[in-house]
């Protein structure tokens, strides 16, 4: 007499079932640490390092003039972090994300190079203190001439 067809998912010599092995894989899953099944990139992530930005044509250095906020404190987006001084022009830099300041990689009066590391913030940690005012808006563009 022919044999029966063998179920799917069974290796050749092996006589078990897959549900044993399914009902394995799940109390191990059950049994497991929280962290252990959480990406372990996802809290790592949000700690994230901000280089100078480009300040203009030619221009590769400025001078710290001040620090607007300090390790610990909130930063909104586009919130003024520190005014750099080079030698053609004083440029505000602005945050490039919201959360709190872990580090500084400059002080005032340093000299620091575009590109170079400025500051570590930890996106979407922390939130505004209480009372503090948003962000100013950016201006209104000025109404055409009429022609």
């Amino acid at each position: 007499s022919p044999r029966p067809p063998r179920p799917s998912g069974l290796v050749k010599g092996l006589h078990t079932s897959p549900a044993p092995a399914a009902a394995t894989m799940l109390a191990r899953a059950v049994r497991a640490p929280a962290a252990r099944l959480a990406p372990r990139w996802c809290r790592q992530m949000a700690v994230q390092k901000f280089p100078v930005p480009e300040m203009g044509d030619s221009i590769s250095e400025g001078t710290v003039l001040e620090l607007s906020k300090q390790v610990g404190d909130y930063v909104a987006l586009e919130e003024v972090l520190v005014v750099v001084e080079t030698d053609k022009v004083t440029v505000d830099v602005r945050s490039p994300a919201a959360g709190t300041i872990t580090k500084w990689f400059a002080n005032p009066d340093d000299t620091i190079e575009v590109g170079s590391d400025l500051i570590e913030i930890d996106v979407g940690v922390g939130e505004p203190a209480p009372g503090a005012a948003p962000p100013p808006a950016p201006a209104p563009a000025a109404p055409a001439a009429p022609p």
